[in-house]
């Protein structure tokens, strides 16, 4: 498939050059003894707690970053072909709170969500990518941790991590380790890649640098993912703010290629905006959608692995306005050329989990698959030999009865998950909504949905990690 230019060749020079001049100019900004001793180390130019990158040094590392990989599941049939643009979906990280399936009210996560919404995330035929909501009754210390655990224990699909501070990522790497049999095989069929986030502007914080480093020297995939406001923590135009935090990501995957050539890296952009009126921090559309599509090309002019935001909306329901302005901010960067889009489950600008929301983003995960997969043109496909045949044997002839249809009547036509597909007099004998019909489905996947567990010396591994980092807060 020939991917949608939003931005020519030649805007997208423009915008690394601007890129290259932050890098070698303004620089960033990092409070890390050991990120700045690193970065010293690795021929960057360190001025107290400024970070300047030479245009030589930037584009080695970014002619270094593999353009392709892969990551998977504890069930290796789950395979994540980074690179390869098939926009897979993963499902929203940090939401703190969660739609109640039974009262349909806003309430915190608590451990037994993440735990329920990973196991509904493991059952849903297209999503590819499971992250963690936030839950709110574990020690803070330790969270992430925690969620890595109950993630390896309820789904065998590949996992997304954020790491919120550096000192946890030891324990989350053992987690991780311990689920698949040690470390060994963890750097051999990664079944996980770290994220770590940028403070923009142009700023790497402790625990975001320190992490950069642990994760690298651990031969795990690295994400970089900065979260810029329009107008707030990123200029109030969507080019200027997508270009800031292209440096921001850009600054990370150097300073990964510098500490270890060919180390697998993500780009990870997510620019934001504000309602001026209000405040508000906004994950909806169309500036969500533009501002990924534009990220998008900024990686494929690079050549490196991309996920951007894209099942996102500021609907506090799963309703209307959630429905078109995810479909908005998925199929756009996805036309444009993206190998995961991110979000999904999620409602009110990412603040919340949603069952429903969950099964609906499955749903155009499908629609989208079904649109990158394309439609070759060939002599079967053209069907002049079948109309030939149908048209020439005169009145009442049709295709169905034709070879030529039963060959492709089960490939050719996207099917639902819950869309409604049925007459209107069917329909009307129950007259379910969209929401309502993803509810009972959540309700179906909760009560009978099991994952395969893991071994009882892989669980004690796995809870002995988790041991260790409540212990090392105490």
């Amino acid at each position: 498939m020939k991917f949608y230019e939003y931005l020519s060749k030649n805007e997208l020079g423009q915008m690394h050059e601007a890129t290259l001049q932050l890098l070698e100019n303004t620089g960033i900004y990092a409070t890390s003894e050991r990120f700045l001793g690193k970065c010293a180390e690795l021929g960057l130019k360190v001025d107290g707690h400024r970070v300047y990158f030479p245009r030589a040094l930037v584009e080695k590392g970014l002619s270094t970053a593999p353009s392709h990989f892969s990551t998977w599941g504890r069930d290796k049939k789950y395979e994540i072909k980074w690179g390869e643009k098939k926009a897979y979906n993963h499902t929203c990280v940090g939401t703190p709170f969660i739609l109640d399936v039974e009262t349909g009210r806003k309430r915190d996560v608590l451990m037994k969500d993440l735990e329920d919404f990973v196991r509904v995330a493991d059952a849903l035929p297209n999503t590819d990518i499971v992250s963690c909501i936030f839950p709110q009754d574990v020690p803070t210390h330790a969270v992430v941790t925690m969620q890595t655990a109950a993630m390896v224990k309820n789904t065998t699909k590949p996992l997304r991590i954020c790491i919120e501070s550096a000192h946890e990522t030891n324990f989350i790497i053992d987690v991780l380790a311990a689920a698949v049999g040690g470390m060994d095989e963890l750097r051999a069929n990664p079944i996980a890649y770290l994220e770590i986030s940028s403070v923009s502007p142009l700023s790497y914080a402790e625990g975001p640098g320190n992490g950069l480093i642990d994760v690298v020297e651990a031969g795990l995939p690295l994400g970089v993912i900065p979260c810029p406001m329009m107008g707030a923590t990123g200029p109030m135009t969507l080019i200027g703010c997508v270009t800031m935090h292209n440096a921001e990501i850009v600054a990370g995957i150097v300073i990964a290629q510098l500490l270890r050539q060919g180390a697998p890296v993500i780009m990870s952009p997510r620019v934001t905006f504000m309602e001026m009126s209000s405040g508000l921090g906004l994950w909806a559309a169309p500036e969500m959608g533009l501002a990924a599509i534009a990220s998008a090309q900024m990686a494929l002019y690079y050549d490196i692995p991309c996920t951007v935001t894209g099942f996102s909306c500021a609907s506090k329901i799963n309703d209307e306005q959630a429905a078109f302005e995810t479909f908005y901010n998925s199929f756009l960067p996805a036309v444009g050329g993206v190998d995961v889009l991110g979000a999904s489950g999620s409602l009110d600008n990412a603040l919340i989990s949603s069952y429903e929301k969950l099964i609906m983003d499955d749903e155009i995960t499908s629609m989208i698959q079904r649109t990158l997969r394309g439609d070759a043109v060939n002599a079967d496909t053209l069907a002049v030999e079948v109309v030939d045949a149908v048209c020439k044997a005169g009145a009442g002839s049709n295709f169905l009865s034709q070879k030529h249809t039963l060959r492709h009547v089960r490939t050719e036509l996207w099917q639902p998950l819950v869309s409604d597909r049925q007459s209107y007099g069917a329909w009307e004998a129950e007259a379910k909504s969209y929401p309502d019909r993803a509810r009972e489905l959540a309700k179906k996947l909760l009560a009978e949905h099991r994952t395969d567990p893991l071994s009882p010396d892989a669980l004690a591994k796995v809870e002995a990690a988790v041991q260790a980092a409540i212990d090392a807060g105490e």
